[in-house]
């Protein structure tokens, strides 16, 4: 990758993640890349192709920061791999905090840009990791992964939003007398708790 084209992509995330597409001026961008304009018309063809783009890089980033522990956490038991699993995806999130306002501002355009995922697309070593946790006893059976894999990450970008404002709201450690790592710990250990525990009663 070119110095200027991943100067690009690296400021255009920034900014897309603050602004979202629309509210997203070129000349900011350039500005914070240190490049000239007509460096985005030649790598990406115009400013919705530098968006795709940038959202597409930081995709590839989660993607790979996260594969090492998805592929280690495989090998261990159902509930210490699914925490590893869950603790390396919580923290591949921190690291990328452009992905996560990206995230929030194609759901607000109805992921017109990056479509949502259909089940085939959810990571495999991780459903493989579930199921075989529900057949060993260790997760509750009457939870399809798809269910699991929706809420562990709607608990994990939410607490990574959160911790964009200081780790605000109920989470701070103001409210609960906790540090943030232990406050995550409890986070992981909800979601953990919620997979293993016995379905409810009617």
């Amino acid at each position: 990758m070119t110095g200027s084209r991943a100067s690009l992509l690296t400021a255009a995330a920034e900014e897309f993640a603050q602004f979202g597409l629309r509210g997203t001026r070129i000349q900011a961008i350039v500005d914070r890349a240190g490049v000239n304009e007509r460096m985005i018309y030649h790598h990406f063809g115009s400013k919705e192709g530098l968006y795709k783009a940038a959202l597409e890089d930081q995709m590839t980033g989660l993607h790979n920061a996260w594969q090492p522990a998805l592929q280690r956490a495989a090998t261990l038991p159902p509930y210490e791999g699914m925490a590893m699993a869950l603790t390396a995806l919580a923290d591949a999130l921190a690291n990328q905090p452009a992905l996560v306002g990206l995230w929030l501002h194609e759901s607000l355009n109805n992921w017109q840009t990056l479509p949502l995922p259909s089940s085939n697309a959810l990571p495999v070593e991780l459903q493989k990791l579930y199921e075989r946790g529900q057949h060993e006893g260790v997760f509750r059976k009457d939870c399809p992964f798809e269910i699991a894999h929706g809420i562990a990450m709607s608990a994990l970008i939410g607490s990574a939003i959160l911790a964009r404002r200081g780790d605000a709201a109920l989470v701070s450690s103001e409210n609960t007398g906790l540090p943030l790592d232990k406050t995550r710990e409890l986070t992981l250990g909800q979601l953990l708790d919620g997979m293993t525990g016995p379905a409810p009663t009617v």
